[in-house]
């Protein structure tokens, strides 16, 4: 009986796994060495994890897929209207196998033609830019900055070659404008100034702008103090949202929340050793997280995680008032604060969801939480 158990639970296990893995391929197509385009469906990763190879199915429901690199197609695309191409790049590896093109998504469409390459070793990027007019095209690499040392003193100097190379293509080379010279080498920058260039020649070329998917994510989470006591009520209640550009990257987010934390002694006595005092009974805060940023490991089952966030707290206090060594009755005050918010934890994935383990730091000592994140 054990052992038909075990069996059963191993064939779930596979099952589920293998619907799993079907649900992350997306309706796409392929561009082989032919120029033939096959259509299908491709495993939806981050950008920089397809740069350089993919994984194709015909079906969705094949038990197998097969590995294409950047030597095999010359593009492929998503039904989304997410579409890479095939970009030579400069490499200096003396091995002829070593590949010297990358797979760079498309993020606009006209006149010239922008792709990025988002790199997965350092998290940095690169883009490329083709006129489908004249058929120019370059690479646009980020400034380096050069030392110069001159009459025993240092100086940096920053090469803009990326503006001297998007000139080019433009066929604009001696008709560089003032904006170019305050173009910064940034994915915003560079999109709204081909944006701009592109609008001249509209009818010809329409524009199309590819807008970056993003998804939220929500946690709930309820905690105590590592220090409670049986005198006292102490707890904490916390939502949070992540807004996570899907494409961009699995490891990093944008965080907002608001926390609710609540603390009262259960004790009735007071303290009548002075004369005249304030003895709180009772504090509420009301915590609100507008920006903060977390980052997480792209680990499959088990995610630690991290969080840093600054907002602002709402703080209540109940006091007894105590005059001439009696109750008077209570005193209630109100501070905003300024806050800074941080914690560390386990994000354990429950088939599509994740249970959620937690530490968090407060002025009130450190608290263990657990939560649902879906």
């Amino acid at each position: 009986m054990k052992n038909k158990n075990l069996v059963i639970f191993i064939f779930l296990l596979q099952v589920f796994q293998h619907i799993n893995s079907q649900s992350n391929y997306e309706k796409g197509y392929i561009i082989n060495s032919n120029n033939d385009t096959i259509n299908g469906y491709i495993l939806n990763k981050i950008d920089s994890e397809s740069a350089h190879e993919i994984s194709f199915k015909k079906n969705v429901s094949n038990t197998t897929s097969t590995e294409y690199s950047t030597n095999e197609l010359y593009g492929f695309g998503f039904s989304s209207g997410r579409i890479f191409k095939r970009i030579r790049i400069a490499t200096t590896n003396q091995n002829a196998q070593d590949s010297s093109f990358i797979f760079a998504k498309r993020i606009i469409k006209g006149k010239i033609d922008l792709f990025i390459w988002r790199h997965k070793e350092n998290n940095s990027k690169e883009f490329f830019v083709l006129n489908n007019e004249s058929l120019r095209k370059s690479s646009l690499s980020k400034p380096k900055k050069k030392e110069i040392k001159l009459d025993g003193k240092t100086y940096h100097e920053t090469s803009n070659t990326f503006v001297a190379n998007l000139n080019y293509v433009k066929n604009d080379s001696n008709n560089k404008s003032k904006k170019d010279n305050k173009l910064n080498f940034g994915e915003k920058s560079i999109s709204k100034n081909i944006i701009e260039y592109n609008t001249n020649f509209i009818t010809e070329y329409p524009i199309l702008k590819y807008k970056e998917p993003f998804k939220y994510n929500y946690t709930i989470l309820s905690g105590i103090p590592f220090s409670l006591n049986s005198k006292e009520l102490h707890f904490r209640v916390a939502i949070y949202r992540d807004k996570t550009f899907i494409e961009k990257t699995n490891t990093f987010s944008y965080l907002t929340g608001i926390i609710f934390q609540h603390w009262n002694s259960k004790e009735n006595n007071l303290d009548y050793q002075h004369s005249n005092s304030e003895q709180n009974y009772r504090w509420q805060m009301l915590n609100i997280i507008p920006f903060g940023i977390k980052f997480q490991t792209n680990s499959k089952q088990i995610i630690p995680y991290g969080y840093l966030g600054v907002g602002a707290g709402l703080l209540m206090m109940s006091d007894h008032v105590i005059k001439n060594y009696q109750s008077v009755g209570d005193s209630k005050k109100t501070f905003l604060i300024p806050t800074v918010n941080t914690g560390v934890g386990l994000k354990i994935k429950v088939k599509t969801n994740f249970i959620i383990t937690e530490v968090t730091p407060t002025m009130n000592g450190f608290f263990f939480n657990m939560g649902y994140s879906f």
